[in-house]
């Protein structure tokens, strides 16, 4: 049997919204409620009778304890962890178990969290066209996971022998924010794979316990954000960038190189900047895949921020991670096109923006090392050892300006 643990603080409608989602969508399981502190106590009706297994507290003792007493409560061999911020879908629950098989902690996608859980589904306006959207999402994406280190506790499921063997959530986390990291981070220490489905997708309103305490005066967001960050990293350090490492390349897998401020969707973007807010936060020449696993990779403004002979180099690389057949995509700051516009016209002002277009003076911490034409490209990339170069237009939907100075080509890795 599934047991669902819900904590709530105050939120009725919200909570009983949740609920509602649950009992309608859900089959085979049972609801603990952990009503921690609300002010009256939570009674929430569905379909006119009480939730039976409700947990009381009398003050707000914080998520984790919660979490820890609606699991000790449960009578199930499966644990649901669900916020009541959250509203489910048809089949939801059997779809997130059956990824139990390969992982021992899963989470869904959904439209609000940190990390590579968040995506984004067609707009939906009402209960009927969030069922509609999210059973479409399911279908077009049957089976699919993804191995990570932590997922975010918003919806999380695992065995309740799993969490009798690594230890409870830790409780010092008051009120919350960071517990759910921990546990992922112990049981994979301890051996045990994470995943996310993403062929499971649950609204999530997001942070709404936090709004609430935050009204009250209980507790600041940030502040606690912060200092609960600072305690994880003790324990793990690295580890916010560290969810964005997988392990082993997924089938068809797509690299946006040095993404900055220009994501692609449909890639994994990666950036040495965790400013940008990349899915990777790591180098471009050190990348968590395996060598010969990637089926393209897109090196957009990226390559002139190394000097030549390191560029040569990180070529070579960007070719043994591609599969037989891999695609590459390099684009660069075309030189002669920039000389030739400020040759025709040298003023002062003229070779600021030179400056400014091709060197970066001022606007980025990572500066351009070498400069290179269309010519020059072309050759380093058939000098590394790609096939079939063929020059891109200043107007392919890769780039996030069409702009002329710019050069671009493409090749492959020879099957």
């Amino acid at each position: 049997m599934i047991s669902i643990i819900i904590p709530a603080f105050n939120q009725v409608s919200m909570t009983e919204d949740c609920l509602k989602a649950v009992i309608a969508n859900t089959s085979e399981f049972e609801i603990v409620l952990v009503d921690n502190g609300s002010s009256p106590p939570l009674l929430p009706m569905v379909d006119g009778k009480y939730i039976v297994n409700r947990v009381r507290n009398e003050t707000n003792l914080g998520f984790p304890i919660a979490v820890n007493q609606g699991i000790t409560a449960a009578n199930g061999d499966v644990i649901i962890l669900l916020n009541n911020d959250c509203i489910v879908s048809q089949g939801w629950a059997s779809r997130l178990l059956a990824h139990l098989d390969s992982y021992s902690i899963v989470g869904p996608v959904t439209n609000f969290a940190a990390g590579l859980q968040a995506v984004t589904i067609p707009v939906y306006q009402d209960e009927q066209e969030f069922n509609r959207e999210a059973e479409k999402w399911a279908v077009a994406h049957a089976g699919e996971s993804q191995e990570v280190n932590w997922i975010i506790g918003f919806c999380m499921a695992f065995k309740k022998s799993l969490w009798e063997e690594i230890g409870p959530f830790d409780e010092s986390l008051w009120p919350c924010s960071g517990e759910e990291l921990l546990f992922c981070l112990d049981a994979h220490k301890a051996g045990y794979k994470v995943g996310i489905a993403h062929d499971v997708y649950v609204h999530h309103e997001g942070s709404q316990t936090f709004k609430e305490l935050e009204r009250d005066g209980q507790a600041n967001y940030l502040k606690v954000c912060k200092r609960n960050e600072k305690y994880v990293n003790e324990k793990y350090p690295n580890f916010w960038n560290e969810q964005k490492v997988i392990p082993k390349a997924v089938e068809g897998i797509r690299l946006n190189m040095g993404c900055g401020d220009f994501p692609i969707k449909g890639f994994v973007n990666i950036d040495q900047f965790d400013t940008v807010n990349p899915d990777f936060v790591c180098d471009v020449t050190n990348v968590p895949y395996e060598l010969g696993t990637v089926a393209e990779i897109y090196a957009g403004h990226i390559l002139e921020h190394f000097r030549f002979d390191e560029g040569q180099e990180v070529l070579k690389y960007w070719l043994s991670l591609l599969k037989p057949g891999g695609i590459i995509s390099v684009v660069v700051p075309d030189y002669d096109f920039l000389v030739k516009e400020y040759v025709a016209d040298p003023l002062p002002e003229k070779l600021i923006i030179f400056n400014d277009t091709y060197i970066y003076s001022g606007i980025q911490p990572s500066p351009h090392q070498f400069a290179y034409s269309a010519a020059l490209l072309e050759k380093v990339m058939v000098d590394a050892g790609f096939k079939n170069i063929k020059r891109m237009p200043v107007d392919h939907h890769y780039f996030p300006f069409a702009v002329e100075w710019q050069c671009g080509y493409q090749g492959i890795k020879e099957a």
